[in-house]
């Protein structure tokens, strides 16, 4: 029987606070400890900070999907599950996979990737887990469609919260250092209120705390 692989997710409050760029840090570290690790998936949108540190990791090539937008990518599920690295990092998390993937979810090739008995790093946002999602949606009154099961969030192996203050990652955004569709001199508006952050924020640090009591009430 395969020994089920390893889930660390790296969770924060909000895209940018840091969370790619520490997983492949990480990544780093293990590949010079000798262990075999490759990138199945890193948002190509990513900074140019966090796309610096894939230089030196073995990356897996994309899956390209036909749909009415043109080519999409994805993650190439089949060729990581037939590469079968130690560790491999599949960015993104909540994300719906293109029609005509294997999975609705990449949550779900993740699953596959584990049952394996492959170690996945991946990331996910405080507004992504399904018990928080309604609660930001009502209160920031903005939606967020891609969600994961609480149950996954809790039974990671290990989850490490990435945090930032809201006005390093303001300014982080009025500088550029940031990927962001807004205008930079409109990036204080709507989710990115300082105050919007800041619920977030306690968001985040709150549903970790929760998971490791209930990860301590386990053992």
């Amino acid at each position: 029987m395969t020994k089920r692989g390893k889930l660390k997710i790296y969770f924060g409050y909000s895209s940018g606070v840091g969370k790619t760029y520490t997983m492949l840090k990480d990544a780093h570290q293990e590949l010079r400890r000798g262990i075999d690790v490759v990138v199945g998936y890193i948002d190509p949108h990513s900074s140019s900070e966090t796309m610096e540190l894939m230089e030196g990791l073995e990356v897996l090539p994309f899956k390209l999907i036909a749909s009415s937008k043109g080519m999409l990518t994805e993650f190439n599920l089949d060729g990581a599950l037939f590469r079968r690295p130690q560790i491999i990092l599949v960015d993104e998390m909540a994300h719906a996979n293109a029609e005509g993937s294997r999975h609705e979810k990449r949550y779900q090739d993740i699953e596959e990737l584990l049952a394996a008995g492959i170690d996945v790093y991946t990331t996910a946002n405080a507004q992504q887990i399904e018990s928080l999602n309604q609660r930001v949606t009502e209160t920031l009154k903005v939606p967020y469609g891609e969600k994961i099961p609480d149950f996954i969030f809790d039974c990671a192996e290990r989850v490490e919260l990435i945090d930032l203050p809201p006005e390093e990652l303001i300014r982080r955004y009025r500088e550029g250092k940031i990927v962001c569709r807004e205008r930079p001199e409109n990036i204080t508006k709507g989710t990115l209120k300082k105050k919007n952050l800041d619920l977030l924020r306690q968001l985040s640090i709150q549903r970790t705390t929760e998971r490791i009591n209930q990860v301590c009430n386990w053992s």
